[in-house]
């Protein structure tokens, strides 16, 4: 379908446009690892993203995808639970 896009191609944009300063808007399933339970859907605007941890300071740190919000706030969302890009769906 042309409203959809691939997991990986869409974190790829994401970075691109981060890159070149220009916000997007995702959407995922939230999900709190400590607590075993999830807030439902988060939808985020002018987002980009920032800095992950590295290798060696998380066990996450090829999931867990640091973005900074429309309030300037630093929050995390897991890879594999990004929904839509862009108004796009996002297939795993």
């Amino acid at each position: 379908m042309a409203n959809e896009i691939k997991l990986f191609d869409a974190i790829k944009r994401m970075r691109a446009l981060t890159k070149v300063g220009v916000p997007f808007s995702f959407s995922f399933m939230t999900y709190n690892s400590t607590k075993g339970m999830s807030d439902g859907i988060r939808h985020v605007h002018n987002a980009q993203l920032r800095m992950g941890y590295r290798n060696d300071q998380s066990d996450k740190s090829n999931i867990l995808i640091g973005y900074v919000n429309e309030h300037d706030k630093d929050r995390w969302f897991y890879m594999p639970l990004l929904l839509k890009f862009n108004g796009c769906n996002v297939k795993p």
